[in-house]
């Protein structure tokens, strides 16, 4: 948990240089604020390491198709991604296109989910037939 202290005190502190360096020094604010960024990323991915570990271990508990679970985490994958793309194209001032950017993200996790919904609709009509 220390590392989520350090990365939330360096962005309140990229924040505070961004703030002082103003509108005179845009370029180097924005490289300032892509940094802490990447640094961001950097923990969230060690934070989420151990988290997919855990789901692939309750998918072979489960006895869950690995082509299931595969496309949980690129749904989840995908979500993220549109999301920190949306958030950034808010920031920079194309809030439409962030919200399209969005959309786009759940057009393409339902789209990927479809062969999710066709066993779960199997399954119910399995369900029924035994009734």
């Amino acid at each position: 948990m220390g590392s989520f202290w350090k990365a939330t005190a360096a962005i309140l502190l990229t924040v505070i240089f961004i703030l002082a360096l103003g509108k005179q020094e845009k370029d180097i604010s924005a490289l300032l604020g892509m940094a802490a960024c990447c640094l961001v990323g950097v923990i969230v991915i060690s934070y989420l390491e151990p988290v997919v570990d855990l789901l692939w271990e309750l998918g072979e508990l489960g006895e869950i198709s690995g082509s299931t679970l595969g496309i949980l985490m690129k749904a989840v994958g995908i979500a993220l991604v549109s999301e920190i793309a949306g958030m950034l194209c808010s920031d920079s001032g194309s809030a439409s296109l962030g919200k399209m950017l969005q959309m786009l993200g759940s057009a393409a996790i339902l789209y990927l989910s479809i062969p999710i919904f066709r066993a779960l609709l199997t399954l119910i009509q399995e369900i029924l037939g035994e009734i």
